[in-house]
């Protein structure tokens, strides 16, 4: 099976290092044309810091950029009280001495898109606001990305507010223009990715692993897991894993092709991926494949076996 070309734009935030991780130790499956980073779950300082301390500790050698350091409009949200001060608390990682390649993440992206042989997929697992600025700067690059497969949105609840999931809510706009690009685009929304947690039993598997990139990925998660404890939670949403997931397995999730709306009103439902979910009549025609369920098993034993096959590089 010939590669995917594939771009991944996040917000380090341990959940994106979980599925950052997954996509390195997919590379027979994923070509990794670049990585992007955008301010998020922390702000983009932090945020892009984590990812050249990732890079370093695991030796490996990505093209990587910064990007956006805030919303298109509205001002920075932050998850600190989740991923902690540094963003990827949990972990003492080394003083980064990778390098980015560029400090514009909008150009970077640009070019890896067309100077890419074949088609691209996006994989965007923070805020929109780099992906909706790349399609507003250079719409030209819409025609070369062939899937976006991006974690965000919920059909029926959020986790910011009532009605919006957090990176859709922090740049509505952006993901407006995503959502409204035309390209393909495959949701792994909140609907799915509570599904695919990780139990104190799994995460005390890594802790005690001799690995060290499984044992780095128990110590971020059990960092990252005393938020959910703190509400009474027992399993944790690995959400950003999903849509790299998607790519290696799609065969082991189920979803429903929707047309998603963008609310960027300054209401209650402000960041609302509004889905046309009639039964009887459909109003629009759909844009996007929102991933409804997965097989947590196999799920899960493909992320065990991914952070197994990096501890032999480590």
């Amino acid at each position: 099976m010939e590669k995917r070309n594939v771009l991944i734009d996040c917000d380090p935030g341990v959940d994106d290092v979980m599925a950052l991780l997954l996509a390195l130790a997919n590379q027979d499956k994923l070509n990794i044309l670049g990585v992007t980073t955008v301010s998020g779950n922390q702000t983009l300082a932090k945020v892009t810091k984590n990812i050249r301390k990732l890079w370093t500790f695991l030796g490996v050698e990505i093209p990587t950029a910064c990007g956006a350091s805030r919303p298109i409009i509205k001002e920075p949200l932050h998850g600190g009280e989740i991923h902690g001060e540094s963003g990827m608390d949990g972990w003492d990682f080394p003083e980064p001495v990778f390098q980015l390649e560029s400090d514009n993440g909008i150009v970077f992206l640009k070019d890896k898109i067309m100077e890419s042989k074949g088609k691209v997929t996006l994989v965007p697992t923070g805020p929109l606001t780099n992906i909706g600025l790349l399609f507003s700067v250079f719409p030209e690059t819409k025609e070369k990305i062939e899937l976006i497969s991006l974690m965000g949105g919920s059909i029926f609840s959020g986790n910011r507010t009532p009605f919006a999931e957090f990176n859709i809510y922090s740049d509505p706009e952006a993901a407006k223009i995503v959502f409204d690009s035309g390209i393909p685009i495959v949701m792994s929304g909140l609907e799915v990715t509570n599904q695919a947690s990780i139990d104190d039993k799994e995460i005390e598997d890594l802790l005690t692993s001799e690995g060290m990139v499984s044992k780095m990925s128990g110590s971020l998660l059990n960092s990252y897991t005393n938020f959910h404890r703190s509400k009474g939670l027992d399993n944790y949403p690995l959400h950003d894993v999903v849509s790299v997931m998607y790519l290696i397995r799609p065969e082991i999730f189920k979803g429903r092709d929707y047309r998603i709306e963008i609310d960027t009103s300054k209401g209650v439902y402000r960041g609302r991926t509004a889905a046309d979910t009639g039964e009887l009549m459909k109003h629009n025609p759909s844009n996007t494949f929102v991933l409804m369920d997965t097989d947590r098993e196999e799920f899960m034993k493909t992320f065990f076996h991914a952070l197994k096959e990096l501890d032999k590089l480590v």
